[in-house]
């Protein structure tokens, strides 16, 4: 993936060749099942617009899954062209009446997790779907209430177009609960089949893609994988990089042994050192917790992140990197330099990191 940016900013150069070949390969992993696409959190970072509309128009994705309904409209908007057919848009984190007028403007689908949600849906209608807990405790019916669910909420029956339920363990491939949960979303999938005639069913996200587990779903729904994160953590696991996070060089400069660098002088050189400041900090996302620990690629080596991480500029070591001038572009992470290596260091995962890119980072698109 080139470098495509000559701006003084920090980039996110989004390869849509990369995310559409990621594309095709989770469609093969899930077998029969449509490939849906979770585009929340604008995208992972990368773009919800630009995303949704490349998946949408070039990878054949007809279902998008975002957290909240205010995250839609752009969505919406997005996949809403000629020559696209139309597509289903689900939120979630459920239904609110306070947000009635932003479900209607862009047609939006919630996915209801209480019998709160379903009766404030019910006095609308219109088409939905519903959660299941399998074991996460986190959002989602319990299996056992959805016996009374529309007879108690007076929510229609054929307005369930899908019911999901999600993996706890999915990053974990030798969980006992992985067997465990699938297994109980087998029984609902069969217990349910009559009650809600128009439904589809839905279990795998990234990690349950990567797990033998052949749960009887018609929907894969996606995240981090079609980004080029290893759901699991190991790079060895990802599908290819789509986002490659860059920074140019706004200085170099020469230091002692002795000297420190940064604030509270947390690094300190043990040898004569060659130093370049990098034009991006954890205002764009950088995270604090690769001070002293992180690297990047700059001058055809990997250079440590020395002292403490600032609010715009972070210092790396180029002593042992080849030449180095202002307005070179380092790799934060990318191709070269994995996203699940990076997050390790930072003691986190690649769903945070690519998250936490911030709104002032560019975002280049390249096909």
């Amino acid at each position: 993936m080139p470098t495509a940016f000559k701006d003084s900013r920090p980039a996110l150069e989004v390869s849509l060749a990369a995310l559409e070949r990621n594309a095709e390969a989770l469609r093969e992993r899930a077998g029969g099942a449509e490939l849906a696409a979770v585009v929340k959190a604008d995208a992972y970072g990368t773009g919800s617009e630009e995303v949704s509309r490349h998946l949408a128009e070039h990878c054949g994705v007809r279902t998008f899954f975002v957290a909240f309904a205010h995250e839609a409209a752009r969505v919406r908007h997005a996949v809403n062209r000629p020559g696209i057919e139309p597509c289903d848009l689900y939120v979630l984190n459920g239904y609110s009446p306070s947000e009635a007028s932003t479900f209607d403007l862009s047609s939006l689908r919630p996915v209801l997790n209480s019998f709160e949600q379903a009766e404030a849906w019910a006095a609308r209608g219109g088409a939905c779907a519903v959660g299941v807990d399998v074991g996460m405790n986190r959002l989602g019916l319990d299996a056992n209430d959805l016996e009374a669910l529309c007879g108690q909420t007076g929510l229609s029956a054929r307005d369930v177009r899908l019911v999901l339920a999600h993996l706890s363990h999915a990053s974990q491939p030798g969980a006992a609960q992985n067997e465990t949960q699938a297994a109980l979303f087998e029984e609902v999938a069969a217990e349910n089949a009559q009650r809600f005639p128009r439904a589809r069913y839905s279990l795998s996200n990234s990690g349950g893609l990567t797990l033998p587990l052949s749960p009887s779903e018609q929907v894969s729904r996606p995240g981090i994988a079609l980004y080029g994160g290893s759901p699991t953590g190991d790079p060895a696991g990802a599908l290819e990089a789509v986002a490659r996070l860059t920074a140019p060089v706004l200085m170099t400069r020469d230091v002692q042994p002795g000297d420190t660098a940064g604030y509270d002088g947390r690094w300190t050189a043990e040898r004569a050192s060659r130093l370049a400041v990098l034009a991006i900090g954890y205002a764009d996302g950088y995270l604090r917790s690769l001070s002293n620990r992180g690297v990047v690629l700059l001058g055809g080596a990997e250079c440590p992140v020395v002292g403490t991480v600032s609010m715009d500029t972070l210092i790396v070591d180029v002593t042992d990197a080849g030449d180095v001038e202002v307005g070179d572009r380092a790799e934060l992470f990318g191709p070269d330099l994995p996203i699940d290596r990076v997050a390790g260091l930072a003691g986190t995962i690649a769903y945070e990191l690519l998250t936490a890119v911030g709104g002032r980072v560019a975002r280049v698109y390249t096909r």
